[in-house]
């Protein structure tokens, strides 16, 4: 079993040593690093070359993420990719952890428990819904068991995700199109038909609030998320599945018809509207004459989902702010 590990880079010079030190540090050792630098004009690329650490360095000018991580897929030679964000960390037992849980199933990809981290390292408390759950590792598991069973019981953290290096090729690597969460987009169409393991001991950090990192415009996240459902909708034909695409048109339209632009609110509009209910539909019809009526309703739900998620779940008043909807 060898890893390639790959990282891509933008204006990462705060964090990209400690990433790479990381890896360099795996008790399982990683048989090839590959960082991407894309357009950086930070000193990036000054700290890549000082890191101390052994690893191929390729400079590229795409300005998107996904292009760039292709790149790394490309040129490795390992059975196995690892990918690891800039800005996280992974800790030593990560690859340990996923060469041995690995080496006993015919599981084509994995992904890990974690923590989320702050600016300077420091351990940060996780969203109830995205705290893991579960008890043990978990082996075959499917695309349904995915939306079944990690649902609001985990967080997808893409710098925990192994990928056997020949199915990447086989799916078509990362969608280019997909400027933001086409790390969700190949995870779906990675794991349809097939199965994949889950290690519930953590072995990374995410860093959480970077600014300017790719997740930070919530909005477009929200597009591109609800995208990257919509075009695998083939792929995800069981009930678990179309009820999240459900949830996340609702909550899609509740959250860009407050708070989006106009031009925002009618491209969701246009992935959500074959998905919601002809009650909801009434409703967003009768909102476009009074979207002010429309706007206090759903700042209502808000505030009772908060207030409830504070209550019921020991979760932060604020936690659910940007995940609610008016259904």
């Amino acid at each position: 079993m060898r890893f390639s590990v790959i990282t891509p880079c933008h204006n990462a010079g705060r964090w990209i040593q400690q990433a790479l030190q990381s890896v360099a540090n795996q008790a399982h050792p990683a048989d090839e690093i590959i960082v991407i630098d894309d357009g950086s004009t930070d000193d990036s690329v000054a700290r890549i070359q000082d890191c101390g650490v052994r690893l191929k360095l390729l400079q590229v000018s795409f300005h998107n993420a996904a292009a760039a991580r292709n790149a790394g897929i490309e040129i490795a030679t390992g059975d196995w990719i690892a990918f690891l964000d800039a800005d996280d960390v992974w800790y030593a037992n990560h690859l340990a952890r996923a060469a041995e849980l690995l080496a006993a199933t015919n599981d084509v990809a994995f992904m890990s428990n974690h923590d989320w981290i702050g600016l300077d390292g420091e351990i940060m408390p996780m969203p109830v819904g995205f705290r893991c759950k579960h008890f043990a590792p978990k082996f075959q598991l499917t695309i349904r068991d995915f939306f079944a069973d990690f649902e609001g019981s985990s967080h997808f953290g893409h710098s925990t995700v192994l990928y056997r290096r020949n199915l990447l090729f086989e799916v078509g690597r990362f969608d280019i199109s997909q400027k933001r969460r086409h790390d969700i987009d190949l995870w779906l169409r990675v794991i349809a038909g097939r199965t994949w393991t889950y290690d519930t001991v953590e072995s990374a950090g995410y860093r959480e609030g970077v600014p300017n990192s790719i997740s930070k415009d919530e909005l477009d996240c929200d597009y591109y998320y609800l995208r990257a459902l919509v075009k695998n909708a083939l792929l995800l034909d069981f009930p678990e599945a179309k009820q999240h695409l459900v949830t996340q048109s609702r909550r899609a339209m509740g959250i860009a018809f407050v708070d989006g632009s106009a031009e925002h609110y009618e491209r969701i509009r246009k992935l959500a509207w074959p998905h919601l209910s002809a009650t909801f539909k009434l409703a967003y019809a009768c909102g476009s004459a009074c979207p002010f009526l429309l706007r206090i309703l759903i700042e209502a739900k808000r505030r009772f989902r908060r207030r409830w998620n504070a209550l019921y779940t020991g979760g932060d008043a604020h936690e659910l702010t940007s995940t609610s909807d008016i259904g």
